[in-house]
């Protein structure tokens, strides 16, 4: 599904803090949206956990930074790191450039399926994501025009 400029594949699931996950069974590969790379700019530098390390609903399983800001990346469910994609270390502006393929952030196993439920498929997300896009325009309207 296309919203604006973005692109947002039907088969993935997502957050609400624009994070796409495939899921596969009890567990996904995760990753920045198009629209959150955008809004990230250049990432510059990400922070990425240890295989086997185990996060709780919530909790930032890893960061990454851009020139003006370090921000968050988390789950609505419990889950255990299995892989993180190590080429990012080297060239973390893969994430900006192909935010679904090269640029995936890591592969986990959920370790408690309650907030699962709090993933969104792809029409609710690009209803959710259309509103923050939104925003965005109002607030540096007349800048671009």
């Amino acid at each position: 599904m296309k919203h604006d400029i973005f692109d947002y594949p039907d088969n993935l699931k997502y957050t609400k803090g624009h994070i796409w996950l495939k899921v596969k069974n009890d567990a996904a590969t995760i990753g920045l949206t198009s629209l959150g790379a955008s809004l990230a700019k250049e990432i510059v530098h990400i922070d990425l956990p240890e295989d086997g390390e185990e996060f709780p609903a919530g909790k930032p399983l890893a960061t990454y930074e851009t020139i003006k800001s370090v921000s968050e990346i988390t789950l609505p469910a419990a889950c255990k790191m299995i892989k993180a994609n190590e080429k990012l270390l080297d060239n973390p502006s893969l994430i900006n450039s192909d935010c679904y393929g090269d640029g995936w952030i890591a592969k986990i196993k959920f370790t408690d399926k309650a907030g699962e439920k709090e993933l969104l498929d792809v029409k609710e997300a690009v209803k959710n994501y259309k509103k923050i896009l939104d925003k965005e325009k109002e607030r540096y309207k007349g800048i671009y025009d």
